[in-house]
């Protein structure tokens, strides 16, 4: 076996595959969330398994009506 001096771990990172589709209640309750004070888009995005666009993009729709907040 070949010594490369590297020593950790190695993480693999599987990309997601199609488009999920979530109900309308559940797109809610994250933007909700992510309207919090002090919250960060990226990190609520990340903690729920979406991209921040996604997220930007719920939330736009909150603003103008399309999704409707709890």
């Amino acid at each position: 076996m070949m010594d490369d001096g590297f020593v950790g771990r190695y993480e693999v990172v599987e990309p997601r595959r199609g488009n999920r589709r979530s109900p309308d209640d559940v797109k809610a309750r994250i933007v909700a969330e992510s309207l919090e004070p002090g919250v960060r888009v990226v990190d609520v995005a990340r903690r729920h398994g979406v991209i921040a666009n996604q997220l930007s993009d719920w939330r736009r729709q909150a603003r103008d009506c399309i999704l409707i907040l709890p």
